[in-house]
């Protein structure tokens, strides 16, 4: 079980409820947003109820480890539908994460394709365009040899 201190306040849930309420407001925090989330605990008279914790990037929130006997003696509360709930949150206020490309995956050109831009006729040549039909290369005005 962890405190978890907030407002001159604290209220006592279990482990993975207090490290997802963490993970949340923390994420929150980052894009300047605040929500409202009830989170099952025990107050600070032993008693088990649910509080309505507004979090954000205002939110001063600490928690803890360091529990008075009194709040240690109960079981480990868990509630594993919020948790799973605070944790898809969290994960869709991060966005996507990079992934690696297989080798031999076709990789679209967003410059071309996308943002409809043009190649500069340079830029689509390969080195054997470089060489006239006889495997000469051009001289300094571009053209033949010679021409």
């Amino acid at each position: 079980m962890k405190r978890i201190s907030y407002a001159e306040d604290h209220l006592v849930t279990g482990d993975d409820i207090a490290d997802a309420v963490m993970a949340y407001a923390q994420a929150l925090a980052m894009t300047g947003r605040s929500d409202s989330i009830d989170v099952p605990a025990v107050d600070a008279g032993g008693s088990a109820r649910r509080f309505s914790v507004l979090i954000g990037p205002a939110s001063q929130m600490l928690t803890s480890d360091a529990l008075t006997v009194d709040e240690a003696r109960g079981e480990e509360i868990k509630d594993e539908r919020l948790v799973a709930d605070l944790t898809a949150r969290t994960q869709a206020l991060a966005g996507p994460s990079p992934v690696p490309v297989p080798r031999g995956t076709e990789v679209v050109d967003l410059e071309t394709e996308q943002f409809d831009v043009a190649l500069d006729e340079h830029d689509e040549h390969d080195e054997r365009d470089e060489h006239d039909e006889h495997g000469a290369a051009p001289d300094a005005d571009g053209d033949g040899p010679g021409r």
